[in-house]
């Protein structure tokens, strides 16, 4: 199997399974052949087997990865990607299932405490719905970067086919909305075609 020569070459122990041990073992990553009449009973039977791993369903080809993760993976792998990027991927997914979730969350005046699911900028709380709350949320863990509308729509209607096009654009002008108050500056940004960031609005952040 590729991914497994390429996972030895890394220096990783790879075992190949013919069937999930019946008693936990100890993993760091399981990755699962993508079949979705069996995907969801796959996927239960690894967390049993391999308390603790990162789960992933590996893709012959680019697909719909919300399909897997509404299933329960951890994450979809298109094996059909360069070699080296697979693994990075591998490597990346990992790293933040180690890092464990952040708590809380500070830009500028805005501060974010995912733990009482509480939202306040320059001392005044903030109140959002459900889905904006997890806009915000997925904007913030991006570090400035911006989100694609693709990607906001994977993660916030994960499965959903009857989503109108639009349902991204409005709940991002809902959220909009109720962060910046009268005469703040602005921290949620559009670029226009792409998606949506989240950024500083100090002048020398802006300026560059």
């Amino acid at each position: 199997m590729r991914l497994s020569r390429l996972l030895r070459e890394r220096g990783w122990q790879v075992d190949s399974l013919a069937a999930l041990p019946g008693t936990p073992r100890m993993a760091d990553v399981v990755v699962l052949p993508d079949d979705a009449r069996q995907v969801r009973d796959r996927v239960a039977r690894a967390r049993q087997g391999f308390p603790g791993a990162l789960v992933v369903t590996l893709a012959a080809g680019t697909g719909d990865r919300t399909g897997a993760l509404a299933l329960g993976a951890d994450d979809q792998v298109d094996a059909g990607l360069p070699g080296d990027l697979v693994v990075d991927r591998l490597l990346a997914l990992l790293r933040l299932k180690r890092q464990g979730p952040r708590l809380a969350y500070a830009l500028d005046d805005l501060a974010v405490d995912l733990r009482q699911r509480r939202v306040r900028r320059a001392g005044r709380d903030i109140l959002l719905s459900s889905r904006e709350f997890q806009l915000l949320v997925l904007l913030l863990q991006a570090e400035g970067a911006v989100v694609p509308r693709s990607a906001i729509l994977d993660r916030l209607w994960a499965g959903d086919l009857d989503v109108a096009d639009n349902a991204v654009d409005a709940l991002a002008s809902r959220l909009r909305r109720r962060l910046d108050g009268a005469g703040q500056p602005r921290l949620l940004h559009t670029l226009r075609g792409v998606g949506y960031c989240l950024l500083s609005a100090a002048p020398e952040t802006l300026a560059a």
